[in-house]
């Protein structure tokens, strides 16, 4: 699959100013990740919950999540976000559901879903 990366905008959701990033597509990522301290210091999240992920490598790590506010194009919505290392800027298949997007991969761009599954 072909990489990309595409302008990420990201606020608390409640009424924070957004912050605007490059991020890598990974549709294989179940969750965004983006740097710690771009989400407790400039964007003003609160991570909720500790879970455990299996890295691209094969290893384990535990892991601080929250939930932000995504804008990708004219889509927004609600989705988990990875308190991630300082260089981690990936937006995973949750937050694409959500905003109802699809990687164009030979276009290197999002486009709408035509339909969802249920």
């Amino acid at each position: 699959m072909g990489t990309f990366k595409v302008d990420l905008g990201i606020n608390n959701g409640n009424g924070g100013a957004t912050q605007w990033v490059q991020a890598q597509v990974d549709t294989g990522a179940s969750y965004t990740a983006l740097p710690s301290a771009l989400l407790y210091g400039q964007v003003g999240i609160e991570p909720q919950q500790e879970r455990m992920f299996t890295l691209a490598n094969g290893s384990k790590q535990l892991f601080a999540i929250g939930e932000a506010r995504f804008y990708v194009g004219d889509r927004q919505g609600t989705s988990p976000v990875v308190f991630g290392a300082e260089d981690t800027y990936l937006i995973g298949a949750t937050t694409l559901q959500v905003l109802g997007l699809i990687a164009d991969t030979t276009n290197h761009r999002l486009i709408p879903a035509p339909e969802l599954t249920l």
